[in-house]
């Protein structure tokens, strides 16, 4: 069973931000100067590029979709923002805020089953001191010799 994590989230985060400038270059600067400048320097190198961050790109998101346990649809949705222009920056926005609060509730869950399971301990030993004839009380200090 895989957790989320804030690496899962960074790591997503900083894949559909390149992913993302990427095509922006690729469909405002490289498809232009290719079609009215006859110009194809830049076509393979940023064709290339897009298209290995692409790749990385979903299995990046793929690994947050299945630690956050997205449905399928949404899962899909998160994949195929790379392909449309503007639309990974907009919607790394709402992955992000989306699965950092599911984060934070899964951290608070964490938290209150380990004080939970620390109360219960806390409660065992103290019945196993009862048991055995110890206090169930912290030992006492003994007392400061009185002022003559």
């Amino acid at each position: 069973m895989t957790t989320l994590t804030s690496g899962a989230i960074k790591r997503y985060r900083a894949m559909a931000l390149f992913t993302g400038t990427m095509l922006l270059l690729l469909t405002f600067v490289v498809i232009p100067l290719q079609l009215w400048a006859h110009n194809k320097t830049l076509e393979k190198p940023v064709a290339m590029i897009h298209g290995y961050g692409y790749m990385v790109y979903l299995i990046v998101a793929l690994d947050l979709c299945l630690r956050a346990r997205y449905k399928p649809i949404r899962t899909i949705l998160i994949l195929l923002v790379g392909v449309v222009p503007f639309l990974a920056f907009y919607y790394e926005r709402i992955v992000v805020r989306d699965t950092q609060k599911l984060l934070a509730e899964s951290q608070e869950r964490a938290a209150k089953k380990k004080a939970k399971a620390a109360a219960k301990t806390a409660k065992t030993t103290a019945r196993a001191k009862v048991a055995v004839g110890a206090p169930a009380t912290e030992p006492e200090q003994p007392e400061p010799a009185a002022a003559e």
